[in-house]
């Protein structure tokens, strides 16, 4: 019998499904087809940050991996690489080797000057492209976008920083059915958001379980996007109600994501200095094993809510000032309140929250509650059986993806 040959054949739009990926240890060639640039796939919520966690897997498992860009492709994606996220997460592995085809009329010396253009990007707010992304490098030859990090102190940048860059980007929406009186209600609160979600990457993405720089790929984010939400009415006809412009966020990384970071901190002994407080059977459990099918997906899902609840219920004690830090139900509160949605993949949770207008209100404190009436617990639902409660189980990624999707209008 013929052995199968160590070596997988992908196009990088392949990524955008939710095919399984090749098993670890395999030689990974992955060619970046001319038609990638037109792919409608990638013009859909949502998809991009799901097909780089994907990617990042992928490269982390992969023995080798090597990428060949066709002409059209290289030359449009080389040259603007910054508003096509998943080409850009590509070009920045740093275990990929990276080739031409042979009619593509570019130097070798074009990758690196695309690099250079990436990682020197500063967001558009008035957005000439639908989409764009900010990549934070933290291995060899780290590089930190003055969008997110102060240059001086390569420290994230304050609230007010962050608020600052959610008026420019939100206020220049007009075009798309931005409604000025939206932005007192949400520049706070959004800023809040993803400040804390790119510290979080900043905290617990960078290094691996023993603490040193994760090698290969340590690779963070920022995606913004513009997308057109359907209303999910259906009391009424379609024809009477047009899409909801929206601005989709979504951060990523290549760490180990929320459950292994929990793992460490527990063997540790020590949350941010503090205790680690978490029921008997599931800190056994966390203890003896690495999140794999030794672990059930229960104890998995049940630590990740922990993760998201950090700041909310002094389950894990945190010394931080009071007014940082949004543990999952503060921020599902403000999502509600903004009509915005929220969704979380990690390790094999695929989960989400809604509150964009015409979805179901589910999971949700009764009316009667003394101190949250009408509020949003903090759980998860199942990205696709929307009334489930506990998120099945998927296929594992490395890192974490968290999408939040605010309406303009």
């Amino acid at each position: 019998m013929v052995k199968p040959s160590p070596t997988v054949n992908l196009l990088l739009s392949d990524l955008a499904t939710t095919a399984p990926l090749p098993e670890t240890g395999r030689n990974v060639f992955i060619e970046v087809p001319d038609s990638y640039v037109t792919d409608e796939r990638f013009e859909l919520a949502g998809v991009e940050g799901l097909a780089i966690q994907r990617l990042i897997t992928l490269a982390h498992n992969a023995a080798s991996l090597k990428v060949v860009w066709q002409a059209a492709a290289a030359r449009r994606l080389l040259d603007s690489p910054s508003v096509h996220p998943l080409a850009a997460v590509a070009l920045c592995l740093n275990n990929a080797e990276h080739t031409l085809a042979a009619d593509a009329q570019l130097p070798q010396s074009a990758f690196e000057h695309a690099r250079k253009k990436l990682l020197g990007h500063q967001l558009a707010t008035d957005m000439f492209s639908d989409r764009q992304a900010l990549i934070c490098l933290d291995f060899e030859r780290p590089s930190l976008p003055p969008d997110l990090y102060e240059p001086s102190t390569r420290r994230l940048r304050s609230e007010a920083d962050f608020e600052s860059l959610v008026d420019d980007l939100v206020y220049s929406q007009h075009s798309a059915g931005f409604k000025a009186g939206r932005l007192s209600k949400l520049r706070m609160v959004l800023a809040v958001i993803l400040r804390e979600l790119l510290e979080n990457t900043d905290d617990h993405a960078k290094t691996g379980f023993d603490g040193s720089v994760l090698k290969p790929n340590s690779i963070r984010g920022l995606l913004v996007k513009r997308i057109l939400e359907t209303r999910r009415l259906p009391s009424r006809a379609a024809t009477d109600l047009p899409p909801v412009p929206c601005l989709e966020f979504t951060i990523f990384d290549s760490g180990i994501g929320y459950y292994n970071s929990y793992r460490r901190q527990l063997l540790r002994g020590q949350a941010r200095g503090d205790p680690v407080v978490i029921g008997d059977l599931q800190a056994d459990a966390v203890r003896r094993f690495e999140l794999g099918p030794d672990v059930a997906v229960e104890t998995e899902y049940a630590i990740v809510l922990k993760c998201l609840e950090r700041h909310s219920e002094n389950a894990i004690p945190d010394s931080r000032p009071g007014h940082r830090g949004m543990g999952l139900y503060e921020v599902l509160r403000a999502l509600k309140m903004m009509q915005g949605m929220l969704e979380v993949r990690t390790g094999r949770i695929h989960g989400y929250r809604s509150f964009l207008e015409g979805e179901l209100r589910v999971q949700l404190e009764p009316q009667t509650s003394e101190t949250r009436p009408g509020m949003p617990k903090a759980s998860l639902l199942d990205v696709d059986r929307k009334m489930l409660k506990y998120p099945a189980p998927r296929d594992l990624v490395r890192g974490s993806v968290v999408r939040v999707v605010v309406p303009l209008a």
